[in-house]
């Protein structure tokens, strides 16, 4: 039965959903929920302990939240993975608490070299940071989005992240089946096959690819995602449409989860979904 195969070890949480970029791919700028910062006390509520991973982010940067660390410091405390995705900007300001936190993996978003300068520069620094702690956390990842604007200079940028000793990079997919500029479009399939065969002769095994989409896809079977009003969803990319409040037990949440993916094909989102 698909419900034996559902069973989300990962929990997304969006700490919050604002962010002083607008970067053409992001689906932020369209979406029309209120932006604000997760509360503290109602971030425990979530069953959190009930997941292997917590990742603190969503339609945002999470280092705007003045207590993110104090979140995952939280979650750290009850022996479950932590991480978070950042656009790099703000790293220079918390490279101390990044560390104390005991935060497990950070991965930075930079899909292009420009205007990039500061993300770079961050980078370097946290890689140079856990070199000289002889820290292997956290680990450090970096995350291409594809698409027609930016993917010929794709691999001069997985060049320099693996020159720089990333622990990884990861390639997805441009999302853009509603909510997106329309002027930002996906590569054709031939194109895409072209470049995935070029960065892996660069990067190597530090190369993450896209998996074969599927449905039910891969973030349904092992992802469940909540927006910084605490309301569960059932991927990022559906973060208006609530199942219900997330402030309750994982059953509760796991059994909304596995109703809406067992309708998921006819989902008028997810059948045109190729993430």
């Amino acid at each position: 039965m698909l419900s034996k195969l559902i069973k989300p070890e990962i929990l997304q949480v969006e700490s919050t959903n604002d962010c002083f970029l607008n970067c053409r791919p992001c689906m932020r700028r369209y979406l029309e929920r209120p932006v604000g910062y997760i509360n503290f006390e109602e971030f425990r509520k979530l069953p959190l302990s009930s997941f292997k991973e917590v990742c603190l982010h969503g339609w945002g940067e999470p280092l705007l939240h003045p207590d993110i660390f104090k979140l995952v410091e939280y979650v750290k405390s009850l022996n479950v993975k932590a991480s978070m995705g950042t656009n790099g900007f703000m790293v220079d300001r918390c490279v101390e608490e990044i560390f104390s936190s005991k935060l497990d993996e950070i991965s930075f978003g930079i899909y292009t070299f420009d205007g990039r300068e500061k993300a770079l520069n961050n980078l370097e620094l946290l890689l140079n940071e856990r070199k000289e702690r002889k820290s292997e956390k956290p680990v450090i990842f970096v995350d291409i989005t594809v698409f027609r604007d930016n993917y010929l200079e794709i691999p001069e940028l997985v060049r320099t992240f693996a020159g720089m000793g990333v622990d990884g990079i990861v390639l997805h997919r441009l999302f853009n089946v509603y909510k997106v500029d329309p002027d930002v479009k996906y590569i054709g399939k031939k194109e895409e096959k072209e470049l995935f065969k070029e960065v892996k002769k660069i990067g190597g095994k530090k190369v993450y690819l896209p998996a074969r989409h599927l449905k039910p896809c891969r973030i349904a079977l092992y992802t469940m995602f909540v927006t910084w009003e605490c309301m569960q969803c059932s991927c990022v990319y559906l973060s208006e449409e609530y199942l219900g409040d997330a402030r309750t037990d994982y059953e509760t949440m796991l059994k909304r989860h596995v109703k809406f993916v067992s309708g998921m094909r006819k989902h008028e989102i997810c059948k045109k979904c190729f993430w």
